[in-house]
Formats: C-alpha cells, structure tokens, sequence
C-alpha cells in the first residue's frame, strides 16, 4: 500500500494485480513523509507499529482506516486494480511454485489443495476484502481493470493532477504450461470468489 499525504492519494496493492508496476509508476510522486508499505523487492514499512507488523505491503482499507484522522480517507482518491478471478488465480499459481517441479508433476492437484488450504494466504484473499468496509462497501474512489490497465493509467493520471510514465513489467509471473483449468477448478474458483466475480463485474463462465 501506498498512502500518498503530500498528493492526497492511497493506493491498494491487491495481491496479483500489476501492484509493483503501480508502485514503480507511482514513486516518483512521492514526498519523504509519504508512506510505503512493501517486502519482495524493498523493505519499505508504514511508521505505525502495528501495521508494520502485518509484515507485507497487501494492507487493506480496514487495516489501515483505524489509523487516520476521521474522514481523512475519503479526502484522498483511492484506488486499486482488480483482475478476473481466474486469471489472477493462474497468475498466483505461476507465481507460487516458480520453484521446484510441483507444476510439472501434478499442475491440478497442486492447485486446487491450495484453493482447499484454510490457513488463507495473503495472495489468494478474495479481492474485496483489501477494498471493502465492514458492510462490504467498496471505499475506493477508483477501480482499476487489470485487463485494461495502459488505458486506465491515464484516468489515474487525470484523477491524480500528476503524469505517470507508462506501467513497466515488475514480477511478472513466468509462463507454466500446467497453470490451466480444468471443470473442477474452475467452479472451486467460482466459489472462492464469487463475490469478486458479482462486485468487480466479472463473468464466472468465461473461464479460460
């Protein structure tokens, strides 16, 4: 997360989304008591202890809301990318076993014992949870699409009163031949997120 007081803005860093493209395009707006939040490539922490101690940059709005002056939020612009479920689930799958051989061996398998783990990792929270309030309220003043991000920069650059340098790859996951779908993953994708698919406007049958 990026919480921009010099500009006035807050920007979500949900998980799988083009994030450190964002961050990259967004720093050199940034004055020495604005704050970051990241942990893959710099360790950067907000100055509040107890979200420093979440301990990675997918701060949502409910974490952070609890920490600012009343109202002080809603005079930000704030925005986030969202990305269809399916795509941004494969994209984890890329991204998580980049390493080792467990997309070659058994692509589904692995797969779908994530989506059944429990214990919630951070990169497959449902997209809503960084962006919605406790009554399940998106407080962003801005959505951004993941699939028509280059064009949507330049509403952020209009929204902003800032230009932007056009989005670079940053921690693109690599191309893995097993990151597909099959019949059962696809609906267990469908059930995890379904209420990304009804709030961000994404159609659970246009599975890849």
């Amino acid at each position: 997360m990026i919480l921009s007081f010099s500009r006035r803005f807050a920007f979500i860093a949900i998980p799988k989304t083009a994030g450190h493209a964002l961050r990259t395009a967004l720093r050199p707006l940034l004055a020495p008591n604005d704050w970051e939040q990241c942990t893959l490539f710099d360790r950067r922490y907000f100055p509040v202890a107890p979200l420093a101690a979440i301990g990675h940059g997918h701060l949502s709005y409910r974490d952070v809301q609890p920490f600012l002056l009343p109202s002080q939020w809603d005079a930000m612009t704030s925005f986030a990318v969202v990305r269809s479920p399916f795509d941004r689930f494969l994209s984890f799958a890329r991204f998580a076993w980049r390493k080792g051989d467990a997309m070659e061996r058994d692509p589904l398998g692995t797969m779908k014992r994530a989506l059944k783990d429990d214990r919630g990792h951070i990169l497959l929270r449902p997209q809503h949870e960084f962006v919605c309030d406790d009554d399940g309220r998106i407080r962003t003043s801005l959505l951004l699409r993941h699939e028509n991000l280059a064009a949507d920069m330049a509403r952020l650059s209009a929204a902003l009163g800032a230009p932007l340098a056009p989005l670079e790859p940053v921690n693109v996951s690599p191309e893995n031949q097993g990151a597909t779908l099959d019949a059962e993953l696809a609906d267990m994708i469908r059930a995890r997120y379904a209420r990304d698919f009804a709030l961000f406007g994404y159609d659970p049958d246009a599975a890849p």
